[in-house]
């Protein structure tokens, strides 16, 4: 009974988790703290912005879900860099150690900048002097085996937004599951991400939400070939995430000038707006390839019937002795792109086996 119990224990994790958010879990424009959805990873920008199931020596990607830190991470420092649209930029770094009779730890900050805004009155006539709007998150994260194949994670945000004179604070928290099966190269978990509350908002009396996210995750590696896919549904909280207006039934086509009825959005739709999928050329142990798709942000930043690269992202990774190099160009709007660096470095050496479990025959 024990040993059953042993493997359903996670299981029953994950619907205590989601019992206990869905109630008040809302997406959409009227929550705080957004820049928590950007990815600090050029790694998981180039999967299609998830990769919640793979455990290797990538540090970052137990900043993503923090229960796959592990020992192989100990020592690394991690630098990502993204150039955004408008002049906005995003600075992340992080280091991580891992305690043989502990667990593994990962403290981290991530700085978002938007540019200067010129101030301007009501006619729209400048005066000459400008504004800044700036985001700062500071993480501590730990993570730990339960046995050979289970493991879970914990992290810690303090949150600060700083727009012109409006000032916002709060705290977050991810929690995560992984399981991890190398014989069979099968990967599952399980995330809640971004719960938490804001402490004091931009105006007073005025508390927001956070974009608080469940998702859950799977990945394959194939035995004989040099592929690895992952398949993400998120947003597990909310079933129809899409926005329509019900008293709009009609609609001008683009490209006839023929009126055309306006239908509700259907359930493959509806699904298919939570999909990720995301997948790894391992070519070598010091270079991949990676590529990713999201569906719902290629729907969202369609220009009319025009979407091009929308939603689709590409990348690489190599590694020289200790320096890890990955880049990502994520396709975010015909207009644009965005632009990811990571750069990780080892300092030290591996600890031993952990001595945390008993393993898996």
């Amino acid at each position: 009974m024990y040993v059953w119990y042993s493997y359903l224990k996670p299981f029953i994790y994950i619907l205590s988790f989601i019992s206990f958010v869905s109630s008040y879990a809302q997406i959409g424009g009227n929550q705080t703290f957004q820049f928590l959805n950007f990815t600090n990873s050029a790694r998981v920008t180039s999967a299609g912005g998830y990769l919640l199931t793979v455990r290797d020596n990538d540090a970052t990607l137990g900043q993503e879900n923090p229960a796959l830190l592990n020992r192989t991470m100990h020592g690394m420092v991690n630098f990502n860099y993204v150039n955004y649209f408008a002049d906005a930029n995003f600075g992340y770094a992080s280091y991580t150690k891992h305690y043989s009779k502990l667990g593994t730890f990962n403290a981290s900050m991530l700085y978002a900048n938007y540019g200067k805004f010129q101030y301007a009155d009501i006619s729209g006539e400048r005066n000459g002097s400008s504004f800044t709007a700036n985001d700062l998150a500071l993480s501590l994260g730990y993570g730990r085996p339960l046995d050979s194949l289970w493991s879970v994670g914990m992290n810690v945000r303090f949150l600060g937004s700083f727009y012109e004179r409006y000032n916002a604070f709060g705290m977050s928290s991810d929690l995560g599951v992984v399981y991890n099966k190398k014989s069979n190269g099968f990967g599952f978990a399980f995330l809640v991400k971004n719960l938490g509350v804001q402490l004091n908002g931009y105006t007073e009396n005025n508390r927001e939400k956070l974009p608080l996210n469940l998702i859950t995750s799977v990945s394959k590696k194939l035995a004989h070939a040099p592929f690895r896919f992952s398949l993400t549904y998120d947003n597990i909280q909310k079933w129809n995430v899409l926005y329509f207006n019900d008293s709009i039934t009609t609609t001008i086509d683009d490209l006839t000038g023929e009126v055309v009825e306006v239908k509700p959005p259907s359930a493959i739709k509806k699904f298919m707006h939570h999909v990720t999928i995301g997948g790894e050329v391992l070519l070598t142990k010091s270079f991949n390839l990676r590529f990713g798709y999201n569906h719902m942000n290629r729907s969202l930043m369609k220009v009319g019937a025009k979407a091009g690269m929308a939603g689709f992202s590409f990348g690489f990774g190599f590694q020289l002795k200790n320096l890890q190099i990955s880049y990502a160009l994520s396709k975010t709007h015909i207009a644009g792109s965005e632009n990811h660096i990571t750069i990780s470095k080892r300092f030290g050496k591996v600890p031993d086996e952990d001595y945390l479990y008993r393993q898996h025959k």
